[in-house]
């Protein structure tokens, strides 16, 4: 990678994880636009490379305070997928993969016949809750799909509606489908979590 894309994937990386931007586009062209790199194709980082620097960027620098944050935003993650056990919940994202900053959204996938159902659910439980869309690439065209957004302490939750059989879709950083958590995956992150900083 040349010194100006790896500059910019630095500094895209930084916008993402420190001030939290949550669009990799609009981060790489306001990190070029801070550095005056233009918008040349060359000094353009692709998805993998900003997502690399700020998994390298948590594992040199991440604070202790950074550290807890993950873990509680897990355990939030953790118990929201419990309690939406009938929709067969599936952790995704940056909380997933470890990239998540200090305003990082928990993001879970759901499976139920309509988003009304899951509204209701929410409405019965008095979680108030955000209706919005999310535009994501499945089974190869781009397609909206019901987003629900709430709460918990202040952690906050985005809960994207599928139905049930649809597959993973496109990730927007390695073009592959999404990786997802079971909510065993989950729990296991959080015990390897716990052991890490116990023999520190």
């Amino acid at each position: 990678m040349s010194n100006n894309r790896q500059l910019v994937a630095d500094e895209a990386a930084r916008l993402l994880y420190e001030e939290g931007y949550r669009d990799y586009l609009v981060a790489k062209k306001k990190a070029a636009q801070r550095l005056g790199c233009g918008s040349e194709k060359a000094s353009q980082p692709t998805n993998m490379e900003v997502h690399a620097a700020i998994l390298l960027r948590r594992e040199l620098h991440a604070s202790k305070k950074e550290t807890r944050h993950l873990h509680d935003l897990r355990t939030v993650a953790l118990e929201a997928m419990e309690f939406l056990q009938p929709y067969a919940p599936l952790l995704a994202g940056s909380v997933a993969d470890g990239s998540a900053g200090l305003h990082s959204p928990a993001t879970i996938h759901l499976f139920s016949p309509t988003a009304e159902e899951v509204m209701f659910f929410l409405q019965d439980h008095h979680i108030p809750f955000q209706a919005h869309e999310r535009m994501l690439r499945i089974r190869g065209q781009q397609s909206s799909f019901p987003l629900l957004r709430f709460y918990a302490d202040e952690f906050e939750i985005e809960l994207v509606i599928f139905e049930e059989g649809d597959p993973p879709p496109m990730s927007t950083i390695s073009g592959k489908a999404m990786k997802r958590l079971s909510i065993s995956a989950v729990r296991n992150l959080l015990s390897d979590m716990a052991y890490s900083a116990s023999t520190r």
